[in-house]
């Protein structure tokens, strides 16, 4: 059976609805007269982070809903179509990013309280006293991150073509969500995700659970069993032994391994350090205990994070059934649209368009919030001279207001700028030729998790220095680009080019500081205090209840 796209309005007016929502929230936190308010003293801590003020709850939901995004039900779904098991890594990586995140917290909540820093170059700066440490990890981390941004902007084109029953073309489709992200995280800044991401985060939890409902209910008669069987039934053939024996098992050969498999686990756990909304959610979070409560609870989510393996097995098992799925990638959209239910088709959508939006939105305000604070502005002050923060040794409350508020406006107006900037040059690359989504992140994990040695060393190894955090980055891009342009795709038998890569980053941080050590703190004995609040366990904490 062929896919007939519903004619239905139902899809498009839903959408419409949840946009209008959206709206009415960007309106609310960029122009309310309380929202104009705050405003007028707002600082970059204060539209990046929101001045370190959110409870465990919505700290959750914005890290949920930008975890698990669009293509968490798009690609995702259509790479365990194709590769059967292979592709739940990302269960792993999350339940283990939660715990991560958790024993993080103590280390870097506090500090960057303390210091009302706002991103992760940022406590860069100040652990490695150095501006070209924090410029040469943002770099990094926005090349390679504005992948993510492109793939998830074209999940919501895809969302809004199937809604409007194939006559609203994706490109524009795109266009018109994503003009509306670009407005209100350019006026309401993290005000305006933290309240748009929370509401979308019900919407796809809730939503999706209700179309799983629906499809096991219309294309199975309620039957987990016939829906896994026929799935491994479609699998069989679809495969012909090209990967995998069963959609149960990871192969032992082929691009879609066990190595592949292991690798995705750990260099996707490890990425997910550097990710900067990651770090953005720590960011917004009012204490250390509000952060621990929201990671354990990501953590645990990772459960939930199988429903888009089940939906890859409904597919699956739909085409065992007789139906033809024309796009695994749209597999889901393609099946609430062969049920001929278009309250479900528009449900879908719906929950689809709020996962990419709370990606998208908290993506793009993390990354302009690294052009404009860590790469223009840090280059701004590199061509004064401006010695790095906390160069002067000085820790008073009053002295570190007094650096926040300095030329604050300035900052805010260019990070709402570069949002905008941002966002056209993500929707351009966007309507390029991509690979297959998921294969892109690959992409994306391989590049942003070498600079997990220069975070791991700055804040766990009190020998690491600039130097050798500098060179551990550089060699270890080098490697991995090197590798990649010269063709090769994976090594050891199908292991990511990041271990490699890793490794020789890791070597190169620990022989480079090794060497640099001693003339390196000798010449910063007045950042003695500094230091020791990144290795002196309860001192940052002690300080902030004194003084804040």
């Amino acid at each position: 059976m062929d896919v007939e796209l519903i004619k239905s309005p139902i899809p498009i007016i839903m959408m419409v609805i949840y946009i209008a929502i959206v709206i009415w929230m960007a309106w609310y936190q960029g122009f309310s007269k309380k929202a104009l308010e705050r405003k007028k003293n707002q600082t970059f801590e204060d539209y990046l982070t929101g001045g370190k003020s959110r409870n465990a709850i919505i700290v959750f939901l914005i890290t949920c809903v930008t975890f698990y995004s669009g293509t968490t039900f798009t690609g995702r779904v259509g790479f365990f179509y194709n590769f059967g098991v292979a592709g739940l890594n990302s269960v792993i990586t999350c339940a283990a990013t939660g715990l991560v995140m958790y024993f993080l917290s103590e280390k870097v909540w506090p500090i960057a309280k303390k210091y009302r820093l706002s991103t992760l170059p940022d406590i860069m700066e100040l652990r490695y006293q150095s501006r070209y440490v924090k410029m040469l990890v943002s770099l990094i981390i926005v090349c390679f991150n504005i992948i993510w941004l492109i793939t998830e902007i074209r999940t919501l084109g895809l969302a809004m073509n199937l809604a409007s029953g194939g006559t609203l073309p994706i490109v524009v489709g795109s266009a018109i969500a994503f003009t509306i992200i670009i407005i209100y995280v350019a006026t309401g800044g993290v005000n305006s995700v933290s309240m748009v991401d929370s509401f979308s985060a019900c919407v796809m939890l809730g939503g999706s659970l209700m179309v799983l409902a629906y499809i096991i209910s219309h294309f199975f008669g309620g039957s987990l069993g016939d829906m896994f069987h026929s799935a491994q039934e479609a699998a069989s053939t679809l495969y012909a032994g090209e990967t995998q024996a069963s959609i149960f098992t990871l192969a032992n050969s082929g691009d879609y391994n066990r190595p592949y498999w292991v690798s995705n686990v750990v260099l996707g756990t490890l990425v997910m350090l550097v990710y900067p909304s990651n770090f953005m959610s720590i960011c917004l979070a009012k204490n250390v205990r509000e952060v621990k409560k929201s990671s354990l609870a990501t953590a645990a989510s990772g459960i939930w994070l199988s429903i888009y393996g089940i939906f890859g097995a409904c597919v699956l098992g739909a085409v065992a059934k007789g139906y033809t799925i024309q796009n695994p990638e749209a597999g889901l959209l393609e099946l609430c649209s062969l049920g001929g239910n278009p309250i479900m088709l528009g449900l879908v959508c719906t929950f689809i368009l709020a996962a990419a939006l709370g990606t998208l939105d908290s993506t793009l305000i993390s990354l302009s919030g690294l052009v404009s604070n860590d790469l223009i502005t840090n280059v701004m002050h590199i061509r004064k001279g401006t010695p790095p923060v906390g160069a002067d040794g000085v820790q008073s409350a009053e002295a570190i207001q007094q650096r926040v508020q300095k030329d604050a406006k300035k900052e805010v107006f260019r990070t709402r700028i570069i949002v905008v900037i941002l966002g056209v040059i993500g929707f351009c690359f966007s309507l390029t030729d991509l690979p297959l989504l998921t294969l892109l992140t690959d992409m994306a994990t391989n590049g942003m998790v070498l600079v997990t040695p220069t975070i791991a060393a700055g804040l766990f190894w009190k020998k690491a220095t600039p130097h050798g955090a500098i060179a551990s980055m550089l060699v270890a891009e080098a490697v991995y680009l090197g590798m990649y342009f010269s063709g090769i795709r994976y090594v050891w038998g199908g292991f990511f080019l990041g271990f490699p890569a890793i490794f020789c980053g890791i070597i190169t941080i620990i022989v480079v500081s090794l060497a640099t050590e001693k003339k390196f703190y000798e010449k910063h004995n007045a950042q003695t205090d500094i230091f020791k609040d990144f290795f002196v366990r309860g001192r940052v904490s002690a300080w902030i209840r004194e003084n804040m």
